[in-house]
């Protein structure tokens, strides 16, 4: 599942889709994209959460 979003970001930015990204770096990006968006998104709800 990592390797797809992988190569969908990849599309989505524009570039061309590569079949012959290892698993593991593929799987290392995508947590690493998840933990910066969990960071974003406690920080909206934190700052939501305060002008409520």
């Amino acid at each position: 599942m990592a390797q797809v979003r992988h190569q969908m970001r990849r599309i989505a930015r524009g570039s061309r889709p590569t079949p012959r990204t290892h698993p593991a770096i593929a799987l290392l990006a995508e947590r690493r994209h998840q933990r910066r968006a969990l960071r974003r998104y406690r920080a909206w709800l934190s700052a939501s959460q305060r002008t409520a």
